[in-house]
């Protein structure tokens, strides 16, 4: 969510205008949702980003396009990952690493 933008979207016209590419949020959480399913998980992603104080940005497709022209012709820098969030989700995927190919008893035994 931190590193994605979704477009303006909600009514079927503009959705099908963006070819329902507008639900970039949704669609890297779920990458194997049906287009309608985008539509309907966005009041909830939304709703789920605001209880937790997570930025839920959504802008109109020209200005993400300057956006993205801006940084392609170095007029602007693309937006850092907060240093602090990254280094809890590199131990965190560590771990479930870890767990996942059973090596939980070898860690803990060499401490």
């Amino acid at each position: 969510v931190l590193a994605s933008v979704a477009f303006s979207m909600g009514t079927d016209l503009i959705d099908f205008m963006h070819g329902f590419l507008n639900y970039q949020i949704e669609h890297h959480l779920w990458p194997n949702l049906s287009m309608k399913s985008y539509q309907k998980s966005a009041p909830l992603v939304q709703a789920i980003c605001r209880k937790h104080g997570i930025p839920y940005i959504k802008e109109n497709v020209f200005i993400r396009t300057k956006k993205a022209i801006d940084i392609m012709i170095g007029a602007e820098s693309m937006r850092w990952f907060p240093e602090e969030y990254e280094k809890e989700f590199l131990e965190i995927d560590a771990m479930a690493e870890i767990k996942k190919r059973g090596l939980v008893n070898v860690t803990l035994a060499k401490q």
